[in-house]
């Protein structure tokens, strides 16, 4: 008998107008820690089935019969900030990751994947870490082509240190990684990313990444 604590249940919603899709993917979470709680097939649908059973996780498609998945996006932000959106979709385009990111997505996945690859991403997303490479990342940016605030315009400058962490978030790195980079807690790594968000106004990690991108910080 392990001694080995479960994982905590992770309440799905999946958002896709293909009931096929949606069942394929129900087997994939099926004996994890992610539980299906709600389906929908549309942006509206999403909304109504996110009120009833206020999942934490959302995977959402971009092109939907009933409505545009991006405009989910920003629906479902708005509503349920605390709720991780990972957009599933067959585009491999950096226009759609580019808004999708400034939407709030938490990630940016591929139909493709595979279950192994699939369940590692979501467990990435709820560790509040970044599901986007950083050669992604920078596609995406030049794709939506805008500049951010400079360091200098921010209300509260980050610290040097801070400045050190959020360049390396826009490599890719996570918290572990970055805490073995410069040599202090995991801990301490996530305290410095809650501070950065919150200097620059930005809704997560992945937001704050493209802002260091933007704003010349990061290369």
């Amino acid at each position: 008998m392990s001694d080995r604590e479960p994982e905590p249940v992770v309440a799905v919603m999946l958002v896709d107008d293909h009931e096929i899709w949606r069942g394929g993917v129900k087997s994939m979470l099926r004996r994890t820690e992610f539980t299906v709680v709600a389906e929908a097939s549309s942006g509206t649908e999403a909304l109504e089935a996110a009120r009833a059973s206020l999942p934490r996780l959302a995977l959402v498609d971009i092109r939907m019969a009933g409505g545009d998945g991006l405009d989910a996006l920003h629906a479902l932000r708005k509503e349920f900030p605390d709720m991780a959106v990972v957009m599933l979709t067959t585009y491999d385009n950096p226009t759609f990751m580019a808004r999708a990111i400034a939407g709030g997505a938490s990630g940016y996945l591929l139909k493709g994947v595979d279950r192994s690859e699939l369940l590692a991403s979501l467990r990435q997303v709820m560790r509040g870490e970044m599901l986007i490479s950083s050669r992604d990342l920078l596609r995406s940016i030049r794709a939506s082509g805008r500049d951010a605030p400079a360091m200098a315009d921010l209300a509260t400058p980050l610290s040097e240190r801070e400045a050190e962490v959020v360049r390396l978030l826009a490599d890719g790195l996570s918290n572990r990684e970055i805490a073995a980079m410069l040599f202090v807690a995991e801990s301490t790594v996530k305290t410095h990313v809650e501070h950065i968000v919150a200097k620059l106004g930005v809704s997560d990690r992945i937001q704050a990444a493209v802002w260091a991108v933007r704003s010349g910080l990061a290369d």
